[in-house]
C-alpha cells in the first residue's frame, strides 16, 4: 500500500523539466492560491486564503511581524501596554490610539467610529459571522473621541491584543459610513465590491479567474512600491507550479506540503517557510454515534503512524505532534501524547468497545460495521493522498473509511451554507488548524466554541476543557497559563476529539526577484506595502 501511494506521489509531482528562462520584472505582482474567498468581507473571513486577501485591502489595529512575536501597529498607533496605560492594571479596559491620518479607499478619514461599529457588526446575529471568538469577551466599547476607542471586557483575557482586530479571521475594520445603514451585511454590494484602509484597493473581481487590485497611493504608511497585484485563482496545485517555472505566477501562496514538494526544485524560486500555531490533523465528529465512545477514538489514533504520514507527505516541512501546541511554543507540554502507533492495541480497543470482527474483515455492532465518511479537500493533493493512506490504516483494524472529496469552498462554507466543517458533514474529516500567536485554542474546543458559535469542528463539549480554557484566559500570569494550556493538551491526549498528525508551516514560493516578501505567523500579505522587484 505504502509503495503504491509512493508511487502516485511521484507521478503526480512529475512536472516540466524545461529550464526556467530570464524574464523581465512584470507590470503587476501575479499571487496564484487554489481557492477563491465567498466574500470580500473580512466580517465573514474563515479561511486562510480569505485573509491572504483581505490584508491586501484592509488593515487591523495590530499585526506580528515577522518573527511571530513582537505586536506591531497598523491603524492603532501604538501597542497598548500596562507602561503606556493602554492595559489597565486589572485587564478590564483596554484603551487604543488610533492614527489620525489614515482614510478609506474612498477618501473618508477613518475614526474610532469605525472600531465601535465593527466590533457591533461582528456582535450583530443577524449577520452571518463564522465566529465571535474573544469580541464575546467585550462588554463595550466606548469612543471618547475620534481617535481614542476603549474595550472595556467582561473579564481579564489575556489574548485580546492578538485576537481582536488582529491578524486571525475575521478580523473586520468597516467603514461605518458606508455600512451603517444596513440591518444586516450578508448580501451587500459591499462584500464584492469593498472599501478598506489598506495598501491596495480591489479594481475587479472576475469570479473563477482573479481578483486585480491597484495601489492605494494614499496609504498611510507611504505609497506601496508595487503598482498592481492580481490574485489568481488556480485550483490545481501542479498547475500552479508550473505556472511558477513558466513566470505567469510571481507568488503561489498558502501551499500544500505536496505542492512545496514541487515548487523548491524550481530554479529562480524561494520559498518561505513560516513556524505557526497549528496542527494538520484528523477531526473526529463527536456528535456522530460511533464516535461518541472514547475507546473507539483511541483506537483511530493508535491505528494511524503519523510519523510514516509526516515522512511521506510533509517534505520535510512538517514535524510529528504530540497535540496542539507545537514544540517551538511556550505552552507546549511535551508529556501529553495520545496513543502510540499501535494496531493491536487499536484492535484491542475496538473489541472492548464492543466491536467485533466481521467476516469482511471489518468490525461490526449489532450487526451493523463500523463505517464512517472521511471528508478532506479534493483540489489539495496531499490531503487526497494522506486520505488514502489514512484508509488504509484504518482498514487493517478493522474500521471501513469512506472517502468524500469536496471543493475547498463547501469545505470552509459558512454553516448555514451547509460547509462541511461548519455543518458537521463529516465521520472523519483532515483539517489543518491555523491560530494565533497565543497558545489560546478556547475557539476550536470548548463548548460554546461549536458551530455556528465557533470553530470546534469536532463538536468535542467537557467542561473539564472549558475550565482549562478560561483557566489560560484570565490571567496575563504566564506561569498559570502555562499550567492551564499543559491541562489542556493532557485532555486532548486522554479525550482524543482530534488526532493530531504533524504541526505543519506556513508555505509560500515566490520568485527571487521580489524583495521584502516576509510572511508572519498568520498571513504572508501583512506587509505587501514593503514588497517590491
Amino acid at each position: 500500500m505504502q509503495r503504491s501511494l509512493l508511487t502516485a506521489l511521484a507521478l503526480v509531482l512529475a512536472v516540466t523539466v524545461a529550464p526556467r528562462t530570464a524574464a523581465a520584472d512584470p507590470p503587476v505582482l501575479r499571487v496564484g492560491m487554489t481557492t477563491e474567498p465567498g466574500s470580500l468581507s473580512p466580517l465573514f473571513a474563515l479561511d486562510d486564503y480569505t485573509n491572504v486577501v483581505d490584508r491586501l485591502a484592509f488593515d487591523v489595529l495590530l499585526t506580528i511581524g515577522e518573527d511571530g512575536r513582537t505586536l506591531v501597529p497598523r491603524l492603532a498607533a501604538d501597542v497598548p501596554s500596562l507602561q503606556n496605560g493602554g492595559i489597565s492594571r486589572d485587564g478590564l479596559t483596554l484603551t487604543y490610539r488610533l492614527r489620525r491620518n489614515v482614510k478609506w479607499h474612498d477618501g473618508v478619514p477613518f475614526t474610532s467610529k469605525d472600531v465601535a461599529f465593527s466590533y457591533a457588526a461582528i456582535m450583530n446575529p443577524a449577520n452571518n459571522v463564522p465566529n465571535r471568538h474573544g469580541y464575546d469577551q467585550i462588554a463595550s466599547v466606548a469612543t471618547p473621541d475620534l481617535y481614542t476607542v476603549v474595550f472595556h471586557m467582561k473579564r481579564a483575557y489575556a489574548p485580546a491584543l492578538t485576537a481582536l482586530f488582529g491578524d486571525a479571521e475575521p478580523s473586520p475594520i468597516l467603514p461605518e459610513h458606508l455600512l451603517g445603514k444596513y440591518s444586516d451585511l450578508n448580501q451587500v454590494d459591499f462584500n464584492q465590491h469593498p472599501v478598506g484602509t489598506g495598501p491596495f484597493k480591489v479594481v475587479r473581481w472576475t469570479h473563477g479567474q482573479s481578483l486585480e487590485l491597484e495601489a492605494n497611493d494614499d496609504y498611510y504608511l507611504g505609497r506601496p512600491k508595487l503598482r498592481r497585484i492580481s490574485v489568481r485563482f488556480v485550483p490545481d496545485e501542479n498547475t500552479a507550479v508550473n505556472q511558477l517555472r513558466t513566470h505567469e505566477l510571481d507568488v503561489f501562496a498558502e501551499m500544500s506540503v505536496n505542492a512545496y514538494g514541487a515548487a523548491k526544485t524550481v530554479p529562480g524560486v524561494k520559498i518561505a517557510l513560516t513556524s505557526l500555531h497549528g496542527a494538520s490533523n484528523v477531526l473526529l465528529n463527536t456528535s456522530r454515534p460511533e464516535l461518541r465512545d472514547v475507546l473507539v477514538r483511541r483506537a483511530i489514533a493508535a491505528a494511524l503512524d503519523k510519523a510514516a504520514i509526516t515522512k511521506n507527505f510533509s517534505y520535510g516541512a512538517g514535524t510529528v505532534a504530540t497535540e496542539d501546541l507545537p514544540a517551538f511554543m511556550w505552552a507546549h507540554d511535551a508529556g501529553a501524547r495520545s496513543e502510540a502507533y499501535d494496531p493491536n492495541a487499536a484492535r484491542a480497543m475496538l473489541r472492548a468497545a464492543g466491536w467485533t470482527p466481521g467476516p469482511s474483515g471489518i468490525v461490526t455492532k449489532g450487526g451493523r460495521p463500523l463505517s464512517l465518511t472521511f471528508a478532506y479537500a479534493q483540489n489539495n493533493i496531499a490531503a487526497r493522498l494522506i486520505a488514502i493512506q489514512i484508509q488504509g490504516y484504518l482498514h487493517a483494524v478493522g474500521i471501513d473509511a469512506q472517502l468524500k472529496g469536496y471543493t475547498t469552498q463547501l469545505m470552509f462554507g459558512a454553516y448555514a451554507a451547509g460547509g462541511v466543517y461548519q455543518a458537521g458533514r463529516f465521520d472523519l474529516a483532515w483539517y489543518t488548524m491555523t491560530l494565533g500567536a497565543d497558545p489560546d485554542s478556547s475557539g476550536r474546543f470548548t463548548c460554546g466554541a461549536i458551530p455556528p458559535h465557533g470553530q470546534n469542528y469536532s463538536r468535542y463539549c467537557n467542561p473539564e476543557m472549558d475550565a482549562a480554557q478560561t483557566a489560560g484566559l484570565t490571567t496575563f500570569d504566564v506561569a498559570s497559563r502555562k499550567r492551564a494550556y499543559a491541562r489542556s493538551q493532557q485532555l486532548l491526549a486522554r479525550d482524543v476529539p482530534v488526532v493530531f498528525v504533524y504541526w505543519p508551516k506556513n508555505i509560500a514560493a515566490y520568485d527571487a526577484r521580489l524583495h521584502g516578501f516576509a510572511p508572519n505567523a498568520v498571513v504572508p500579505t501583512w506587509n505587501a506595502h514593503e514588497w517590491s522587484f
